[in-house]
């Protein structure tokens, strides 16, 4: 009870010296978790940010309640994680991407865009779904509610509610039968 207590404790201490929302209590933020535009980005109750992630910010980022962000975990651009998402370790999760346009500059110095795949302004990741290890979502990519995105899989395009997604570009392996109550596989 005392460690729950110094955990959120030093979470509320973390997210008012970054500039974070977090009035609802109940969240903790690990070691060396790395904020950049902290004053754009508010937490639910109960979150949890493992340490060794990085949240860089874009104009709005917002992590609902109960949300669990595994380590190393790194959060570019804005995005918006729905209530209960599980998210697992060493995940990249960016609703922008690199320019590379211009031959005459590195693309480190080229800067960053928003590429609207999906026609969506934000990267949205829905309701009660877990994101697996060693997972990449890029772009304007919406992820509906209740999904499991496989280990190593790289999503660029918008996910349905109730899907089991994996790959490399990411398709449907399963999906729920809300009418028999089962997951079936899709071919």
């Amino acid at each position: 009870m005392i460690k729950n207590f110094v955990k959120h404790f030093l979470g509320s201490i973390r997210c008012h010296l970054n500039g974070i929302e977090c009035s609802r209590g109940g969240v903790y933020i690990g070691k060396n978790v790395r904020v950049v535009n902290g004053k754009n980005v508010t937490l639910g109750k109960n979150v949890s940010i493992r340490p060794d992630c990085d949240l860089f910010a874009g104009t709005k980022m917002f992590i609902g309640d109960y949300c669990d962000l595994g380590t190393r975990n790194r959060f570019t651009g804005n995005i918006i994680i729905e209530n209960s998402v599980l998210i697992g370790p060493d995940n990249y999760i960016a609703s922008v991407d690199h320019c590379y346009e211009d031959i005459s500059k590195p693309v480190m110095n080229q800067g960053v865009y928003s590429p609207h795949n999906n026609g969506h302004q934000e990267l949205r990741i829905g309701e009660g779904s877990w994101i697996g290890t060693h997972v990449s979502i890029v772009g304007d990519v919406h992820i509906g509610k209740h999904c499991v995105i496989a280990a190593n899989t790289v999503v660029t395009r918008d996910v349905p509610d109730y899907c089991v997604v994996a790959g490399v570009p990411a398709r449907m392996i399963k999906k729920y039968n809300i009418e028999t109550k089962e997951w079936e596989k899709l071919k």
